[in-house]
């Protein structure tokens, strides 16, 4: 079965923050949520699709292919998703996402090595975060009462 991967990337008063920021109201919501895709776009896909096709070995074009920016008030890519793409042998894109970068092919007879290639997507980070803070900072002061 395809695993998440779960990323460590702590910011202090996070929940909190998101969590007054709803009370600004759904236009603002959306405003948030379409700045923080278009900050997925053009920051985090770039990283994660530059990553799978020089790290995560022969699957690495097709998981290419599969990343795209996702609509949340935080920036988010999806990696593999609901597409019904699959490999000649059957398997999603999603099912050797992890795999590919873990390399625990679960009983997989497919000879996965370990590539870590998610961590060597990570040189967005501080881009997107100050574009994302600057974007929250826009949305404040736009709907603040």
């Amino acid at each position: 079965m395809a695993q998440s991967k779960a990323f460590d990337y702590r910011i202090d008063g996070l929940n909190s923050l998101l969590r007054d920021l709803r009370q600004l109201g759904p236009e603002a919501q959306k405003e948030l949520r379409a700045a923080s895709k278009t900050i997925a776009q053009n920051r985090m896909v770039p990283a994660f699709q530059q990553a799978a096709l020089q790290y995560a070995g022969p699957w690495g074009d097709k998981l290419s292919e599969s990343i795209k920016a996702g609509s949340d008030r935080l920036p988010k890519v999806t990696i593999g998703g609901a597409r019904m793409n699959r490999f000649s042998g059957g398997a999603s894109y999603t099912m050797v996402r992890y795999p590919s970068d873990s390399g625990d092919g679960g009983g997989s007879f497919a000879p996965f090595e370990r590539t870590q290639w998610l961590d060597k997507a990570r040189s967005y980070r501080p881009y997107a975060l100050q574009e994302w803070g600057q974007a929250v900072d826009k949305i404040i002061r736009k709907w603040a009462v």
